[in-house]
């Protein structure tokens, strides 16, 4: 796919198209563009680029994930400023400043600080891991510039601050959302194994799966954390497959999840899998499990086919341009764009300040900046998008497909999964 990382010459009509649909995008209000150089508090109707601070890893260990989400943004930013940029700043267009914060904490405070302190931002956006998001939207409230995140932590809107909006679903939502489904799929009564990394999305996520499986009356037969980045699957496998459960609920990033898989399949551990997001969600996973990767299911807060009417566009966009699909975190990335360019539109204004006073006043339910679960963003008054959910999505025929609620879904699961000695 990656044969066409640009719409050439011999494609002006499908570009046309895509034109045309960015204009109209446009005039649902959320043509906005959002970055540049200009003084603090540009006035309306001034046309200087608007500066967008980007912080995401993209290198390090998490940089696989942050280069989907930096890819994502450009292509935001360009269908914002070719769909006129922001009009209520005479046509300002969008500067988005990338910072790599190398997928580190340390570094992610140093690259928050270093452009906040310039004085010459409208708004922030980043960083894909919740540990580092917690980091630079402290700096962004210490400086009070408007951070936009799809991270998922509950922490980060429960912490009184005024200059952080989240578009996705909270961590602590996601095991229900696991569980609801698990039950609607195989009933009540069942065993459930948990296995969770220790750290902060793991251990936030792994405490609304233990809650839903109560709730849904499942038997928690084991709930195990482990050491993230662990290189042998084995001996953790060995406890699931002992502690005998018909669904297993892993929360995990790409490598994990690819040795636990593969362990439960050499030891023919046949529990259903509901993977907990992240390294489930990503191309790489089916690149590196082939088959292997069907039927696995996963909670995620955001699919390239959620059944919003833009997505599809979107998703069409960014797989011709960068050769794979659009992963969970990068689509988020992509609409929080659009959420930044609504904002500057009605703030009509640079000034960080505003921008956060008209984010607070979002209210999106249509076009690009709407497109979340539930295809409707708006802020509560802790920042957080009370409308987003998080979505079921299963792999079919190597292809990541948004399987539930049936609201989002346009194909449904495939249930019973087959046993491991029974697949093609």
């Amino acid at each position: 796919m990656k044969r066409d990382r640009r719409f050439r010459d011999s494609q002006s009509q499908a570009s046309l198209s895509r034109r045309d649909f960015l204009k109209g995008a446009a005039a649902l209000g959320m043509g906005a563009g959002v970055i540049g150089l200009p003084a603090r508090g540009a006035l309306a109707g001034t046309a200087k680029d608007v500066n967008v601070a980007v912080l995401y890893p993209t290198s390090g260990s998490n940089a696989r994930f942050g280069q989907m989400c930096v890819n994502a943004i450009k292509l935001a930013v360009d269908d914002i400023n070719s769909a006129g940029g922001i009009k209520s700043l005479g046509g300002a267009k969008m500067n988005p400043i990338y910072a790599d914060i190398q997928s580190e904490t340390s570094v992610t405070r140093n690259q928050a600080e270093r452009l906040m302190a310039a004085g010459n931002l409208a708004a922030a956006t980043g960083c894909y891991v919740s540990t580092f998001t917690l980091v630079a939207t402290e700096v962004a409230e210490r400086y009070k510039i408007p951070f936009v995140t799809g991270s998922v932590a509950d922490k980060l809107t429960d912490r009184g601050f005024k200059y952080t909006f989240q578009v996705s679903p909270k961590a602590s939502m996601f095991g229900e959302m696991q569980m609801d489904f698990a039950a609607k799929m195989a009933g009540r009564g069942k065993r459930a194994a948990v296995i969770f990394e220790d750290t902060d999305y793991g251990t936030a996520t792994s405490k609304g799966v233990i809650e839903g499986a109560k709730k849904v009356g499942f038997e928690v037969v084991m709930s195990e954390p482990y050491v993230a980045k662990f290189t042998d699957a084995t001996p953790l496998v060995n406890k699931i497959k002992a502690a005998k459960p018909d669904f297993l609920f892993p929360v995990s990033y790409i490598t994990d999840a690819l040795l636990i898989i593969r362990a439960m399949k050499q030891l023919n551990v046949n529990a259903g899998i509901f993977g907990g997001g992240a390294g489930y969600l990503i191309p790489d996973f089916f690149k590196d499990m082939g088959k292997d990767a069907n039927y696995v299911f996963s909670v995620a807060s955001w699919n390239n086919d959620i059944n919003c009417g833009e997505v599809p566009k979107i998703a069409e966009a960014y797989e011709k341009k960068y050769g794979e699909f659009l992963m969970e975190h990068a689509g988020e990335a992509y609409v929080m764009m659009w959420v930044i360019a609504d904002a500057l539109e009605r703030a009509a204004s640079t000034d960080p300040v505003k921008v956060r006073d008209a984010m607070a006043k979002t209210n999106l339910t249509q076009g690009l900046g709407s497109a979340m679960p539930g295809c409707h963003v708006e802020f509560d008054d802790k920042g957080w998008n009370k409308h987003v959910h998080p979505v079921m999505t299963q792999w079919q025929d190597g292809k990541l497909r948004c399987v539930y609620p049936e609201s989002d879904a346009r194909v449904k699961p495939t249930w019973p999964i087959p046993a491991w000695d029974k697949r093609g």
